[in-house]
């Protein structure tokens, strides 16, 4: 368990660690990017990315995957 969730982990940047975490709070990319101070464009960058290492669709895919593999944020 503890092997594959740091593979899981690894897969991902420190700032994409942040991002799925935010998503599995169930945040808006809004809501994100007000709360990292960043703007909404550099979030939909940082879901699709994460979305393309995790071989996912959608948020809600995203959150399972992360549950998971025991993802906490």
């Amino acid at each position: 368990w503890r092997a594959s969730a740091e593979a899981f982990l690894a897969r991902l940047s420190p700032r994409e660690r942040v991002i799925l975490a935010h998503i599995a709070k169930g945040l808006s990319n809004a809501e994100i990017a007000a709360q990292l101070a960043i703007s909404e464009k550099t979030v939909r960058n940082h879901v699709s990315s994460l979305f393309e290492k995790l071989g996912v669709n959608s948020r809600a895919q995203a959150i399972v995957l992360a549950h998971e593999k025991g993802f906490a944020g």
